[in-house]
């Protein structure tokens, strides 16, 4: 008998905000950046790993050569995102303009992770790095009403398949397909 591997979870908007709050609040910047660059951008920990202080500082746009790959993408940086990022630059005593923001291994954020998520309120989630490109895909599926046509561009930007990989990667259950076609309160006649 195999044992499959669980993959990693999505946030609710919700425990994300606890987690990013717990890690503001007790200055654990490198995880901070890691969580709010991951759902920000939905890149890989490869990617994010790779993020210097200089691609990211007064920019709008992050340009990157996906490690996984090889395709180049443009990300816009929103104006609070850039904000924030220079807040907790500043906080961090302002390192090397040219040194990495994550300058840890995906192992010690993993097992970090984790445990600072406990210590937030946040239990019983497989979290891991990946868990940010997670949460993107899920807000931006939320956003757009559940709608099929952004899981076609999930599926684009996440360089599925198809988007029944898309359903699969973002964990969206058949109950959650199904209550969309809970209409009864628009037909009133």
């Amino acid at each position: 008998m195999t044992t499959k591997l669980k993959s990693a979870e999505h946030l609710e908007e919700l425990e994300l905000n606890k987690l990013l709050k717990y890690l503001y609040q007790n200055e654990l910047w490198v995880y901070y950046l890691m969580v709010r660059l991951g759902v920000s951008t939905a890149l890989r920990f490869s990617d994010l790993s790779r993020i210097r202080w200089v691609d990211v500082l007064n920019k709008q746009v992050l340009t990157i050569k996906e490690k996984k790959t090889g395709k180049a993408r443009e990300i816009p940086l929103h104006t609070e995102l850039v904000d924030n990022l220079t807040k907790i630059y500043n906080k961090m005593g302002r390192p090397n303009i040219d040194g990495v923001l994550i300058p840890l291994h995906i192992r010690t954020i993993n097992k970090q992770i984790k445990i600072y998520a406990a210590k937030s309120g946040v239990r019983g989630k497989r979290i891991s790095t990946h868990s940010w490109r997670k949460c993107f895909g899920r807000e931006v599926w939320k956003r757009n009403n559940y709608s099929e046509g952004s899981l076609v561009k999930l599926s684009q930007l996440f360089n599925h398949s198809s988007i029944s990989i898309t359903r699969i990667y973002l964990d969206i259950t058949r109950e959650e397909v199904n209550d969309l076609y809970n209409l009864q309160d628009l037909f009133v006649y």
